[in-house]
């Protein structure tokens, strides 16, 4: 493996599947061991426990919350993702129908899972991308990062009642899903990226994502000159989960970026330093995002020398180990295959949902329940992500 080792914990921590702890530079293995524990309470009298979800309005996807409560104020919440949990036959695939599987895990971060899982099969191969493939790659994870943080701020809008940005921007993020689909064929970026491989057309893009982004910046100052929406966010949800990923971690000042410190897809030619915040809350998650739409754009606007890309395929054959990681909408994204004769043998992931969920019941304490959807969706969690079982 060309960017990881097996061995000491070296790097921030990423998370764990099965036994396996990631960092940002090793990968532990462990026989019976968390790499973080999970708070451990008991009610107190006075409290009961209201059960939100795990289907009900307010929730995009399944998930349960057990809050512990004497009446309004939140002295505790569990969450539970697993009422959408999924068991993914991938073990005993060939690698290009694994990808389908892989690329299917969350259709709105598909592009970040299938580069992920190709640039781990690459790397336990040996296979070395272009810099046309690294920079077409580069611009449709930032493609897909516009597109998930229009849909996080869309969702920050809601609880508010506000139909009229909430609709906008889920028009402007529609939009996006079109780009991508002339691009690529599919609005999900599916079957759009293989093993050393790519079929992208970035051809009037740019124009097209202006126009998008300017919509955006309208629709962004008018909400920051609402002190109802402003009110609701600000000093809601406080988070300084030392585990923080993502945006959520830059929300808090953290300088977390995969886009920095992995070799995975490398942004070393681009002129990049993440979108930082020093509050910690609502409105600090709901402004880096914000800001890293822009961001993206910019990035998206500097890859001049991407036009209609078409690698050829290429066939996979061989064996061997690989891991890669890439900065998913949500944070690090992280793969691992070892592979037989082209075939997997062996492949997990992990999502940064799982680590921002404990940030997120950390966050929740002291607050009431009508601050909840607010901190919750600020956070951008995809369940989808977290509740799946790789055999």
């Amino acid at each position: 493996m060309k960017w990881y080792k097996f061995g000491k914990p070296s790097g921030r921590l990423i998370g764990q599947v099965d036994e396996f702890i990631v960092h940002s530079d090793s990968i532990l293995e462990v026989e019976d061991s968390t790499a973080v524990k999970r708070v451990n309470y008991h009610k107190v009298p006075g409290e009961f426990v209201f059960a939100y979800g795990p289907s009900t309005g307010g929730l995009m996807e399944s998930v349960g919350f057990d809050l512990f409560t004497p009446g309004e104020l939140i002295n505790h919440v569990d969450v539970d993702p697993n009422f959408k949990k999924r068991t993914l036959q991938v073990k005993g695939k060939s690698v290009q129908d694994a990808l389908l599987v892989v690329e299917r895990i969350n259709g709105f971060h598909s592009v970040s899972n299938s580069i992920a899982f190709a640039s781990a099969v690459e790397d336990a191969l040996g296979i070395e991308i272009s810099d046309e493939i690294r920079h077409t790659r580069i611009l449709m994870m930032e493609l897909e990062r516009i597109r998930s943080h229009l849909e996080v701020v869309k969702r920050v809008c809601e609880p508010a009642g506000f139909g009229v940005p909430s609709n906008q921007i889920g028009y402007l993020r529609e939009e996006v899903s079109r780009i991508i689909s002339r691009a690529t064929g599919h609005r999900f970026f599916f079957s759009s990226n293989g093993v050393g491989t790519v079929h992208f057309n970035a051809n009037g893009i740019v124009p097209a994502l202006d126009k998008i982004v300017n919509e955006f910046d309208h629709i962004f100052r008018g909400l920051l000159q609402s002190k109802i929406f402003l009110n609701r966010l600000q000093n809601n949800g406080r988070a300084h989960h030392p585990n923080l990923l993502g945006p959520a971690a830059r929300a808090s000042g953290l300088s977390v970026d995969a886009r920095m410190d992995s070799g995975t897809i490398s942004y070393k030619d681009i002129d990049f330093n993440p979108v930082l915040q020093e509050e910690a809350d609502s409105f600090a998650r709901f402004m880096v995002r914000s800001r890293e739409i822009f961001q993206s754009a910019e990035i998206i606007r500097s890859l001049e020398n991407v036009g209609d890309f078409k690698s050829a395929d290429i066939s996979v054959s061989g064996s061997g180990e690989g891991a890669a990681r890439v900065e998913s909408p949500q944070g690090d994204l992280f793969y691992y295959v070892n592979l037989e004769d082209g075939v997997v043998e062996d492949l997990k992931m992990v999502s940064p949902s799982y680590m921002n969920i404990l940030a997120f019941e950390d966050s929740i304490v002291g607050n009431i329940f009508t601050d909840f959807h607010f901190n919750w969706e600020s956070f951008g969690i995809w369940v989808s992500e977290i509740g799946v079982e790789i055999r």
